[in-house]
């Protein structure tokens, strides 16, 4: 669970719990399919200004995931994936002044961390002739993190199949064991519990458009403070809500594809974020397709954000100078290009990610330090039978 690698890695993986706005599929496959997809995440290394003495390097994380779906008899399917993840690299411990006044990081792992995560989860799918629903569950480990997970969700097709309405629930219990406890004095073992329920709606406009609309409610509880960090107290329960819509249209004349996508989040740590991207599928012949895409993402800083730690506050005062708490904005683009070749297909992706608060929509009134900056190189094929 090293710090800010959770939330990374799930930047890459496919999420544990169900998520919301999701279109579910219309009809059972009628073929298996397997696909693999090798991934790799570089953040950039530290400006020394940032981080005054050792060494600069942050994680670097290779993903690996496999799919298997194939169908069950007439009106049934089942999905089995499995993730494999490594990292290295070093993570924020806590924050200081320095020479010049402006907040510093001193890194944890300077030396070196390294970690692996496993991840199993297996789902089947009922198809009806107005809709379909489904379950599924899930084991994930780490050195120092354990999870497993269930979820459930269903969709119904309404107004001659125009209109679809879905929803789902699904729930995680975690186990949390840091390692080099002793040695920090950190917490040696803890737990957290997650609940998350969603409704969306999916509305056919026309030949070439759709629209959906999602909300989805989550709570969260136990042990969420960063055990990793020098001095990290945060709420034992969180609550949280996001609002995502979609638009699709195809332009018939230029064979292509808008994407748009919009969501807006908040939780009662007291962080609001938006979140918009655009992408256009370009259809190239019948066998390749070219998407470029761009995301803009801003968030506000928790109530109990400081990007300097005061260690005379007590431990019952809530605190923490995690740089995902704070304040800031996030401009990313990119690129896929996929090649279809029937029972084949590959798809490779490139991603620049670019952290800063001044691109921030909210007010800044404490700029963090060690905002991350990262490329992401992936690679996938499909095999279908």
């Amino acid at each position: 669970m090293k710090n800010s690698a959770s939330a990374n890695i799930i930047a890459l993986s496919s999420t544990a719990l169900a998520l919301p706005g999701i279109a579910l599929a219309d009809a059972p496959p009628t073929q298996s399919t397997v696909s693999y997809k090798l991934s790799n995440y570089q953040e950039d290394d530290l400006p020394r200004s940032e981080l005054p003495f050792g060494k600069l390097e942050r994680y670097d994380i290779d993903v690996q995931q496999f799919q298997l779906v194939a169908p069950m008899g007439r009106n049934m399917s089942v999905h089995v994936d499995a993730n494999y993840e490594s990292l290295s690299g070093a993570s924020p411990w806590f924050t200081t002044l320095g020479l010049d006044g402006k907040p510093v990081v001193n890194l944890s792992g300077a030396s070196g961390i390294s970690d692996n995560r496993s991840e199993l989860s297996a789902g089947t799918r009922y198809y009806l002739d107005n809709g379909s629903f489904a379950g599924n569950i899930g084991y994930s480990e780490e050195n120092d993190y354990r999870a497993v997970y269930f979820g459930l969700n269903g969709e119904r097709h309404y107004n001659n199949d125009l209109t679809t309405l879905a929803g789902g629930f699904s729930y995680s219990s975690d186990d949390i064991f840091p390692t080099d406890a002793a040695l920090f004095n950190r917490v040696r073992e803890e737990d957290k519990q997650s609940s998350s329920v969603f409704v969306s709606l999916t509305q056919i406009i026309n030949q070439v458009s759709s629209f959906q609309t999602a909300l989805s409610f989550t709570e969260q509880s136990g042990f969420l403070s960063d055990p990793y960090k020098l001095r990290d107290v945060r709420p034992e329960d969180k609550t949280q809500i996001a609002w995502s819509n979609s638009y699709r249209r195809f332009f018939v004349a230029a064979n292509a594809a808008m994407h748009v996508n919009y969501r807006f989040y908040h939780d009662d740590f007291g962080i609001s974020s938006h979140t918009g991207d655009f992408s256009w599928h370009q259809n190239l012949g019948r066998q390749f397709e070219i998407v470029p895409q761009l995301r803009y993402y801003s968030q506000s800083a928790a109530d109990f954000f400081s990007n300097v730690d005061n260690f005379l506050n007590p431990l019952s005062e809530y605190q923490s100078s995690d740089y995902r708490l704070s304040a800031f904005g996030a401009v990313s683009g990119g690129f896929s290009l996929i090649a279809d070749m029937g029972s084949w297909k590959a798809t490779l992706t490139a991603e620049r990610y670019l952290a800063n608060d001044k691109y921030s929509a909210y007010d800044v009134s404490q700029p963090s330090t060690a905002l991350v900056k990262y490329n992401r190189l992936s690679l996938g094929v499909d095999f279908s039978f």
